[in-house]
């Protein structure tokens, strides 16, 4: 690319080119240019965080460029640097910008890895991938290069091979722990425990890794932080006296929620709301449960023109204390809402979060109710263990225990992880699906074994419940713990106790 084909390719950039990003802080555009393609990151100038980063970094495309030319010469696959423009003008704003040769045709390789997960199909070479993540991060650390934002989506599937993205987060400092740490988060959706552990034993600083991964901890906070807030994925609404908040949209949707690859828009629900409001106030949704602490309720509801099944909580406050003790840590309504963003935000299947209105008088939440979706299946305690095959049934209740367990590893409790609380959701591809509804009785506690002791004593109200049922629920819970079949085989009298002695002697 000549001199003069290049200048004029850039200034017709807004007619010849594309957005594919916007973020304020910076842009990405695609153009073509004799036949190639290539992408511009454009940093506009402008704004205390943007003066204070150019005061202490200098030119965000320089830096960017300076470290792309490190990642060749590291031997690293990543997009080659073409040029850095500093004092570019794009439209009316001026900044600085890199123009990147394209890798195409390439996709993130998170978004790869989310669209099998979605089809329920396995990951094909999955060594290979989980092998080759390895390699590269390893060759960061052997070049004395670290990467502060290394996550599945900074990773490029092109041909076969994967390239490391958004150079802007390299560092020449070394690879640290929280680098590592960021990665194992998002490659716990999709990764085995052997991969996490060939990951740490191979890259890590030595010694068993740790229990919990503070990261995870740190970006489910965000998320929940974000919940009530106005931002990409969340939105504020206010209606009919009613404030509150709703889910817009997620990034990488989930297969036990479909309305986690829904977008929803503002106008949808304020559309909404009002007729789901007065078929509340007259009774006209199916109830599910109610007693003197709320009501739960089942109905459709159409959100831009999609029927959607919601199950709706309406809590009350049954005693008086309960006046004065939500003072603070906000109402029951959205105390569900943060947990289940909590749980979500940890990858742990439940119903999906949609809706969060509360009504105020002088500041005080006088009325409040949250939307779930409503998960299609029936309720453990309900299902019909006879007629499923005894690997579908060993399968359903291993899952079920390995949820219990993350649920504690997190650093959680299940106070009531009983039979009706869980929806078995038919998957055709994967098996009889768990999903955790009602969290409410999820706390911040750390008893270990709590809720599989709660769900094993619920069970036993089931008549097709047996002792293997039991058996396959205590293994999907400590699977490294000692089993002792012979005392579950003699009755179902002993299963409390030796699922708490497997559970003391889980890793």
């Amino acid at each position: 690319m000549s001199q003069a084909a290049l200048e004029k390719a850039l200034r017709d950039l807004p007619r010849i080119g594309t957005l594919v990003k916007d973020r304020g802080y910076r842009q990405v555009w695609r153009f073509e240019h004799d036949g190639r393609a290539y992408y511009l990151k454009f940093y506009p100038k402008g704004g205390f965080r943007d003066g204070f980063r150019r005061l202490t970094r200098g030119s965000p495309a320089m830096w960017e460029f300076t470290r792309l030319q490190w990642l060749q010469k590291a031997s690293i696959p990543a997009p080659r640097a073409v040029a850095a423009l500093l004092g570019f003008r794009l439209k009316d704003q001026v900044g600085d910008a890199v123009i990147l040769e394209a890798i195409e045709p390439s996709v993130q390789l998170d978004q790869v890895l989310n669209d099998l997960e979605l089809r329920g199909d396995p990951i094909p070479d999955h060594l290979k991938l989980a092998a080759e993540v390895r390699s590269i991060v390893k060759q960061l650390a052997l070049t004395n290069l670290g990467h502060e934002d290394l996550h599945l989506g900074n990773f490029l599937v092109h041909d076969g091979r994967l390239y490391l993205l958004d150079a802007y987060a390299v560092q020449k400092d070394g690879l640290r722990l929280e680098h590592l740490l960021l990665l194992g988060h998002s490659v716990g959706r999709y990764a085995t425990r052997t991969d996490l552990l060939r990951g740490w034993y191979e890259l890590g600083p030595g010694g068993p890794p740790p229990r919990r991964n503070p990261v995870t901890r740190r970006l489910a906070r965000g998320l929940v932080e974000r919940a009530t807030g106005e931002n990409r994925y969340f939105g504020r609404l206010e209606v009919n006296g009613w404030t509150g908040a709703f889910f817009k949209q997620e990034k990488h949707p989930r297969r036990w929620s479909a309305a986690s690859a829904i977008q929803f828009e503002e106008r949808d629900w304020t559309a909404a709301i009002p007729d789901l409001l007065m078929r509340i106030e007259a009774d006209h949704l199916t109830v599910i449960k109610r007693s003197p602490s709320g009501d739960v309720l089942r109905g459709e509801i159409v959100l831009g023109g999609r029927p959607l099944e919601v199950v709706v909580k309406r809590p009350r406050r049954r005693y008086w204390y309960r006046y004065l003790n939500e003072i603070g840590r906000g109402a029951r309504a959205r105390r569900a809402w943060y947990k289940a963003w909590k749980l979500v935000g940890r990858n742990l299947p439940t119903a999906w979060p949609l809706l969060l209105l509360e009504k105020r008088v002088l500041g005080y939440v006088a009325d409040n109710l949250v939307i779930f979706e409503c998960v299609p299946g029936t309720t453990l305690r309900r299902a019909n263990l006879d007629g499923m095959e005894q690997s579908q049934r060993d399968l359903l209740f291993r899952r079920v225990g390995r949820l219990l367990r993350k649920i504690d590893e997190f650093g959680f409790a299940h106070f009531d992880a009983k039979a009706s609380n869980w929806i078995v959701r038919p998957d055709d591809k994967r098996g009889p699906d768990p999903v955790l509804i009602d969290v409410d009785g999820v706390r911040q506690r750390r008893w270990r074994a709590l809720g599989i002791r709660r769900l094993l004593r619920s069970m036993q109200e089931h008549e097709q419940y047996s002792v293997a049922d039991s058996l396959a629920l205590c293994q999907g819970y400590a699977p490294y713990a000692p089993l002792v079949r012979e005392k579950l085989e003699k009755g179902s009298g002993k299963q409390q106790k030796t699922t708490t002695s497997m559970a003391e002697s889980a890793p």
